[in-house]
């Protein structure tokens, strides 16, 4: 496999409005630094969109990583586009590099840019998506079932007893029973709590999520102890159901993601608990297998996964639970910079970090 010192290109950060396919930044550059080890590659990622917020953190902590061991890093840019993105790689492989990492626009499709990626001897990690059918080195992902645990947990310590309604999300999205899954063995052998509503909603709307809440509600005569949210997106729904009823602050709700806008519920108190994936960790994880598999090394695992061609070596990272109890401590500087405005999330309680 070729080494830095090939000519490539040194990429940006993320930056919005650039072109669907654009390639960050792709003129010819030198190698700098070299790694602590003497070693330094060429590190391509294929993104798999630049309008998902998210993707700007996790590239961002992927980059740095990659140019503090030495490397150069190859961003190419997919929106959401499976034919761009193979395209993409394609070109990344031309490239020279020595090491892949995709976030797949599709799980399927995305295989015949992988075996490509094969045939040119470039080992391949997989970004918080797997690939089916297709031989990948190694996978970063959040610990899914954790995720599902941490919302349980903060529901039950919540409200130990009563109603409980599951608002699941997308039944398509295999990550959805991963994490709702956990729901149900929190609740295993517990008579204290009912399950009196459990729907999947489709597409993950925000509309039809209030629209279920409000139906719950109104089924429940308002006895419902804690509603299961699987997202953010679907719980600003529900927060909007259960404040048309008087009951903000009476009824616990979770979600996930930790979107700024679900931020400021938790500090208002409209939301009780979201669940925060360390994105910058999850990108140094990545990063720092495609460097260790381009040395021809072994990275460190936790666990495997399976997407239909044999066990993937896995590294997981911990998600968190983020209530009003620890915002402030989030929001004062363990957040990636940039990722919640402070001032706009407390913007309905601002004496909340005082």
């Amino acid at each position: 496999m070729m080494r830095a010192g090939v000519m490539a290109v040194t990429t940006g950060m993320l930056m919005t409005g650039l072109a669907a396919c654009a390639t960050g930044d792709n003129g010819d550059a030198a190698s700098g630094g070299g790694a602590p080890d003497g070693e330094s590659f060429v590190i391509g990622i294929s993104v798999k969109n630049q309008t998902q917020r998210r993707w700007e953190f996790d590239v961002a902590a992927m980059k740095a990583r990659l140019e503090a061991l030495g490397d150069t890093v190859l961003i190419e840019y997919s929106n959401d586009d499976q034919v761009t993105q193979n395209a993409g790689i394609e070109n990344l492989i031309t490239k020279g590099i020595d090491a892949l990492i995709i976030t797949p626009v599709d799980d399927a499709a995305a295989a015949q840019a992988v075996k490509s990626a094969n045939q040119a001897q470039i080992p391949v990690i997989a970004y918080d998506i797997g690939v089916k059918d297709a031989p990948i080195d190694f996978f970063v992902q959040r610990d899914n079932p954790l995720a599902g645990k941490l919302q349980m947990e903060a529901a039950v310590a919540a409200a130990p007893e009563g109603n409980y309604a599951f608002l699941r999300g997308d039944a398509g999205t295999g990550v959805v029973k991963i994490i709702s899954g956990q729901w149900d063995l929190g609740l295993k052998g517990n008579a204290k709590i009912k399950v009196v509503s459990d729907q999947f909603i489709p597409g993950f709307d925000i509309a039809a999520a209030q629209a279920n809440a409000e139906n719950v509600l109104s089924a429940q005569n308002d006895d419902v102890a804690a509603f299961l949210v699987l997202n953010d997106g679907m719980a600003s729904g529900v927060a909007q159901a259960i404040a048309g009823r008087h009951l903000t602050g009476k009824v616990f709700l979770s979600g996930l993601d930790a979107d700024e806008s679900a931020l400021a519920l938790i500090a208002d108190g409209r939301q009780s608990v979201t669940i925060w994936t360390p994105l910058d960790e999850q990108g140094v994880l990545a990063a720092d297998a495609a460097h260790a598999l381009a040395a021809g090394e072994k990275p460190k695992s936790q666990s495997t996964e399976d997407f239909g061609n044999g066990a993937v070596p896995t590294a997981l990272v911990s998600p968190v639970a983020i209530t009003q109890d620890n915002l402030c401590e989030w929001l004062n500087g363990k957040f990636p910079e940039g990722w919640a405005d402070k001032e706009t999330v407390l913007k309905g309680n601002p004496t909340l970090c005082d």
